[in-house]
């Protein structure tokens, strides 16, 4: 007996997710609102298992454009490897779509524009400036540069620990005197400052 094949099928308003043998069907909003809110095939396919060609027929059969996100994220500045890796998808698929939709092959100079949530959503995810610059497709060097806009712009961060209001309140103050807001704990203000300026690049 073959392999089970993972695939989806659509009856009216439903899609059914066939899996190991199995179907499971779920009402269509469910399957758009997770693309909407992740942008990400490979987000969505941990759900609806199929191919990416069977998700993305799905998706447009329901009104969901996929090339029209491609755009939106070529013209946020994303690299094809780091869309690549969004979408869990080959580069070189990526690397045609955005030949196709009329977008030029070298990305990186194009200008880069991000918003606050989506810069602390990649640091968030990564943990770091090298993981967080990987995930948006930039250099290092870009990355921290608005990693600093974002806290210039008065991103508030959760309070995480009970460090010591001596020390903190040094950090906050040399904080305040470079021009940034924050609310950082002590551990991750020190780790910031010394990450920004303690490397000389």
């Amino acid at each position: 007996m073959g392999a089970a094949r993972n695939y989806l099928d659509i009856a009216g308003d439903t899609v059914f997710v066939f899996a190991d043998g199995e179907a499971k069907g779920v009402h269509h909003s469910e399957l758009l609102d997770l693309m909407r809110r992740s942008r990400s095939l490979a987000e969505v396919r941990k759900r609806f298992m199929a191919s990416r060609s069977n998700l993305i027929e799905t998706l447009d059969h329901f009104g969901y454009d996929f090339d029209t996100l491609l755009e939106e994220q070529f013209r946020e500045g994303y690299r094809d490897a780091a869309l690549a890796k969004l979408h869990r998808v080959d580069p070189k698929w990526i690397a045609d779509k955005r030949q196709a939709l009329g977008f030029p092959n070298a990305p990186g100079r194009t200008r880069v524009e991000f918003s606050v949530d989506e810069i602390m959503r990649a640091y968030d995810a990564a943990g770091s400036f090298v993981g967080a610059a990987a995930l948006l497709g930039i250099n290092r060097k870009t990355f921290k540069k608005l990693y600093l806009w974002a806290l210039e712009n008065g991103l508030q961060i959760e309070h995480r620990s009970s460090a010591s209001a001596e020390r903190l309140a040094a950090l906050q103050e040399k904080a305040r005197a470079l021009g940034i807001t924050t609310t950082l704990t002590e551990a991750e203000l020190k780790a910031f400052m010394d990450d920004q300026w303690g490397e000389g690049d």
